[in-house]
């Protein structure tokens, strides 16, 4: 009879460590799929943010070799630096060259060419304008947009080339300041100047700062 209580024991016993062996194995293996579950999502997304980021610039890459999208545009001040050369000073030169004329040969019946090489026998007035000119010629060299611009107002826009040239000038101090409306304004009455000398340099800028 002892004996047999023994064996009951025993195999209650057992059964007791089975089960509670089989518990903590169902536990740790509910834990480990409940890791598994959060780690997994995480992972997944990260690889589409990836694949995403690295498929849009595939895109823009594409669009940008084909043309549809504007490529890096280069700025006013760019702009100016790459179109901006200083006119030669002609005016110096005849008024270095009168110093050993005689008297009665003054400036202004010397003749002055621009650009075409016709004569000219320039006022008081417009001879001042000239000087304005060359002014603010040096002025956009030194980088002072800003002085050259009322030097350069009067005289653009006249049926010269000195006028034609100023409003190029003109056009070209506006962009170096930032006054991008008056500059474009510009730049639109050039372009539609067929005989301007800045016509097809106008029509470039222009193109830029519009935004293609």
């Amino acid at each position: 009879m002892a004996d047999d209580k023994k064996k009951t024991f025993n195999t209650e016993d057992l059964k007791a460590t089975l089960r509670q062996q089989e518990r903590e194995r169902l536990k740790a293996e509910l834990e480990e799929i409940e890791a598994k579950s959060t780690t997994k999502p995480a992972k997944i997304r990260r690889l589409y943010w990836i694949g995403g980021i690295s498929a849009a610039a595939a895109i823009a890459l594409l669009l940008i070799y084909i043309g549809l999208l504007p490529r890096f545009a280069p700025s006013p001040g760019d702009l100016f630096s790459q179109y901006f050369e200083p006119m030669p000073n002609i005016l110096a030169s005849v008024e270095r060259g009168q110093e050993s004329s005689p008297p009665d040969n003054s400036v202004q019946d010397t003749a002055i060419a621009f650009g075409t090489g016709s004569p000219s026998s320039p006022g008081d007035e417009e001879l001042s304008l000239i000087k304005d000119f060359y002014q603010a010629n040096e002025l956009l060299s030194e980088d002072k947009a800003a002085e050259a611009i009322p030097l350069l107002t009067p005289l653009a826009g006249q049926e010269s080339d000195f006028g034609q040239a100023a409003s190029w000038y003109l056009a070209l101090a506006y962009l170096k300041t930032l006054e991008l409306d008056q500059a474009k304004e510009l730049f639109r009455a050039i372009v539609k100047d067929t005989g301007h000398p800045y016509q097809e340099e106008s029509e470039a800028i222009l193109k830029v700062l519009m935004g293609g």
